[in-house]
């Protein structure tokens, strides 16, 4: 199971990173780090908030580029 959750902190941390370039894969972080929490509550919790906070700071910055 610690190979599993190694894998989910690695692949929450790619899509944090590609949600910069794409939007939409803020919502694969989200849902990586939401299974992470089964292995690591704490970490897990924190990649949550780390996923959820991009997400929305790109999403704000692209409306206002859509909109200029």
């Amino acid at each position: 199971m610690e190979k599993s959750g190694k894998a989910l902190k690695v692949w929450t941390w790619i899509f944090i990173v590609l949600t910069v370039v794409v939007p939409l894969f803020a919502i694969g972080s989200i849902i990586c780090s939401i299974n992470y929490k089964k292995y690591d509550a704490e970490k897990g919790a924190k990649l949550l908030k780390i996923s959820i906070i991009v997400g929305l700071v790109v999403f704000i910055l692209n409306v206002f580029y859509l909109l200029t």
